[in-house]
């Protein structure tokens, strides 16, 4: 871009050319050119310059300037044309040369010939030539050329080939600059401009009004800053002169210096300064990127990128140890620095900057506000420390906002471990009552989840939209944080969601939040395994399977309606976009989590009172019958249709859905009459669920017999003998249960034993005192699973010092407690 930069503005230069101009008037305002061309005749050097003085003479015709050739005798014109752009700057303000013509010719004897009866002597010469630009040393043009002339004298031939080359030569290359001003005429050009005697204040409003105050300024890019002083990269439509006149008709500046493509300008407000005080640096900032600030984010921006700097070495030398500093004023405490090991000579890197922003200015944030973002870069060179920095605006969004191109951000927003949520949560839990004789096939996860829905409900909360704005290319949205909705009572589906979310989640419940193209809504884990998913609906398109579980979406527009109205609407949502394939984002809240950590911002908010337990104990019981009603019309249904089928299959379908609905005795009067493995192990999980210990064993073993190689039937059996309280024959039959799969991954999904790990893992206090210890199970299911070589030796052990035993386990045909057949029948297998 520097050398673009470079070129654009020589050539501004001369967009006014004349032609035809003869030397004795040429234009002040054109570039000054060096001519080196080192000429030799015969591999000898050759003094006359007959190639360079057809060049200046065709330059001087076009107004060009001519440095005068005494100045630079001992200057070869090889050494020119190797020359980095390092040399070819230097070797331009040594002579004062904006353009260096350099190249070379030769001239050689090609032998005597005769020519109508005179003898010639022939020579061929050979010339080419770069035109190269000091400021950068970029090559602007190459020409080449060669003649052959015949005369009778050597000299007179040699001479006549070298000046034919030289005006070959010029033509060419000022056709070539002509091209090129014709090219560039009309764009804009770029050009450095150095602002003296600035503040990082001053300079966002210098920003800002500049370009419209001067029509010519089309954009502006700050380089860096050291001292008071700063770099831009402007772009310009018209010539360097021309801004330098804008400049020099405005009071508050003073044009200090021109020269190439840069223009010194003091502000009045510092006094005049006679010399700018940026001197060239080994070290550029040549761009500094930085994302707009999205609060809820501070926790990522920590170990995250908030923006890039790159850095280039335009030195001879390696660089050491640069330190780089990220800072905002207001709302960053301290400056987040890196230390970059080296930057080698001629390199150019970028580097990612994160920054740690302070929570409590954050919180303040309720409106879009512009705040500086400032890099800076330090380094020592000779022993003397140089810096280097860009202060840049940058938009710090309300502490609300969103953008739905980066949807895993909403974790943010899921503040779960906040004390209001977990407050409102544990407080309804806890003092809501679940009647389980109402909905006997709520899982736990469900029961909560209906309690959090249903005391969400009874706090009345209004639904209010709010618009989506497009801000500097992002979609924003506003989405409040759980604390703030219960405080305001009133949100949108984003924020019901969100708050619905939290709470779940504080209760151990995983949840997703699902997002189409201009809607939120959210989904729950049921913990109920797939191969149960008919104890959650009869329905396959109520509910979605997900990582082998059921999960539950719900509608959070209608907050204030029954749970289920929202699971209906939610369920109907979700098949709506998927069966046509639409746009539909699927977060795993705690996934989100990994990427934006939950960040709260509005702890200063207080709410209400959780409503009264009586109150959403009466929404929730409603809630449970109109679901078992539903259910139960469905389950007329469905058994009508498959009885009707009269085979076996179908009867063991019929009996599982009986089971499921607590009709037990018609459930088994549909097996009765079938002895294959798939009949007795339904008809052990039917009695097990009745309470019937004793026929639920020999319906198991039956099972056992008929197919040995089914690990389900031993796991339903490790189930019954854990009710029972034998704790090492459980091992034993969950083992061996995993040891007839392939791999324990199969076995895990097919058995469902990972969800009833999750699921024993998140006992609540509130459930402490149930039959069933899942902390003991869980360890259990642990033992049976570390070494299942050892648990078959045990298994035999055990066996021979049972065989002698004439006595059942569970102490009676009810042994069972209704309280444990509750927390276990989730983990049940039914075989089809």
């Amino acid at each position: 871009m520097k050398r673009i930069s470079s070129l654009l503005c020589l050539f501004s230069l001369v967009g006014t050319l004349v032609l035809g101009l003869t030397a004795a008037a040429q234009n002040t305002d054109m570039p000054r050119v060096m001519v080196v061309i080192d000429e030799s005749i015969d591999n000898n050097a050759a003094t006359a310059r007959k190639v360079a003085g057809k060049i200046e003479k065709a330059l001087m015709e076009k107004g060009y300037r001519i440095v005068d050739s005494r100045q630079f005798s001992e200057v070869r014109a090889r050494d020119v044309a190797a020359a980095d752009a390092t040399k070819a700057k230097e070797l331009g303000r040594r002579f004062g040369a904006e353009l260096i013509i350099a190249g070379g010719a030769q001239a050689n004897f090609g032998g005597e010939k005769e020519v109508y009866g005179t003898k010639m002597n022939e020579y061929t010469a050979d010339g080419e030539a770069k035109l190269i630009f000091t400021d950068t040393g970029e090559i602007l043009a190459l020409a080449s050329a060669s003649s052959k002339k015949s005369t009778q004298g050597k000299a007179q031939a040699a001479s006549k080939s070298l000046e034919e080359v030289g005006d070959a030569l010029a033509g060419d290359l000022m056709a070539k600059i002509d091209a090129k001003m014709k090219e560039m005429k009309e764009k804009p050009i770029i050009v450095e401009l150095i602002l003296q005697g600035v503040t990082d204040a001053s300079l966002v409003k210098i920003e800002s009004e500049l370009p419209s105050k001067l029509g010519m300024v089309e954009k502006m890019k700050l380089r860096y800053m050291e001292g008071g002083s700063a770099s831009f990269d402007i772009v310009v439509k018209g010539s360097l002169d021309e801004l330098r006149k804008a400049f020099s008709g405005m009071q508050e500046y003073t044009v200090v210096g021109a020269s190439g493509n840069r223009l010194d300008v003091s502000t009045k407000t510092s006094g005049i300064k006679k010399a700018s005080t940026i001197m060239s640096s080994a070290l550029e900032i040549t761009e500094f990127k930085v994302e707009n600030i999205f609060p809820a984010q501070f926790v990522y921006y920590s170990k995250n990128p908030i923006g890039a700097v790159t850095l280039e070495n335009t030195g001879k030398t390696d660089i050491k140890n640069i330190k780089a500093k990220i800072f905002i004023p207001n709302y960053m405490t301290f400056a987040s620095e890196q230390i970059i090991p080296l930057l080698k000579a001629g390199e150019k890197k970028t580097f990612e900057v994160s920054a740690t922003l302070d929570k409590e200015k954050l919180q303040a944030v309720s409106e879009n506000t512009i705040a500086q973002i400032k890099t800076e870069i330090s380094y020592n060179q000779g022993g003397e420390e140089k810096i280097r920095s860009i202060t840049k605006p940058v938009t710090i969004y309300s502490k609300n906002s969103i953008s739905w191109n980066k949807p895993g951000h909403v974790g943010a927003f899921v503040t779960y471990k906040d004390a209001a949520v977990e407050n409102f949560s544990r407080n309804v839990v806890g003092a809501v009552k679940f009647d389980q004789n109402v909905y006997p096939n709520a899982s736990r996860n469900m029961q909560n989840a209906m309690k959090i829905w249903d005391a969400v409900r009874a706090f009345s909360i209004n639904y209010v939209t709010d618009p989506w704005v497009v801000a500097e290319g992002d979609v924003l949205d506003e989405i409040q944080f759980p604390r703030q909705t219960l405080a305001k009572k009133a949100g949108d589906c984003d924020d019901s969601s969100i708050l619905l979310a939290a709470c779940l989640e504080n209760l151990g419940v995983r949840t997703m939040l699902i997002g189409t193209s201009d809607h939120i809504f959210i989904m729950f884990d049921t913990g109920v395994n797939k191969k149960n998913a008919s104890r959650v609906s009869l329905n396959e398109r109520e509910y979605v399977i997900l990582e082998n579980t059921v999960w539950i979406p719900l509608e959070t527009t209608i907050i204030n309606k029954p749970f289920s109205e929202a699971w209906r609407m939610g369920a109907e949502g979700y098949y709506k976009t998927a069966d046509v394939k639409g746009k539909m984002d699927i977060i795993d809240v705690r996934k989100s989590w990994e990427m934006s950590p939950p960040s709260n911002l509005a702890s200063d908010e207080k709410i209400a009172a959780t409503p009264d337990p009586k109150e959403i104990e009466k929404l929730l019981t409603a809630d449970a019958q109109a679901l078992v009603a539903a259910n139960n019309q469905m389950v007329t249904e469905k058994v009508a249709y498959l009885k009707a089928q009269k085979t076996e299959q179908s009867s063991n379908e019929a009996a599982v859905i009986l089971a499921n609905a607590g009709k037990y005795d018609e459930a088994i009067a549909t097996l009765t009459t079938y002895t294959s493995a798939a009949a007795k192990n339904n008809l052990g999980n039917i009695y097990l669920l009745k309470g019937d210990s004793l026929n639920a064993y020999k319906n198991y073993t039956a099972a056992i017999t008929a197919d040995g190689n089914d690990g389900g039937i031993n796991l339903n059996l490790g189930l019954l003998k854990y009710l029972g309280g034998d704790h090492s024959g459980t091992v034993e039959s969950f083992a061996s249960a995993v040891s007839k799969f392939p791999t324990q991954e199969q076995a895990y999904a097919e058995l469902g034993i990972d969800n009833i790990v999750a699921e024993m893992g998140q006992t609540r206090a509130a459930e402490k005192t149930a039959v069933v210890d899942k902390g003991e199970l869980q360890s259990l299911l642990f033992s049976a699973l570390q070494d299942l070589q050892t648990r078959r030796d045990a298994r035999t052990a055990s066996r021979q010092v049972r065989r002698g035993e004439n006595k059942f386990l569970f102490g009676g045909r009810r042994g069972i407690d209704p309280t444990a057949l509750a927390n276990i029948k989730d983990f049940l297998y039914w075989k089809i």
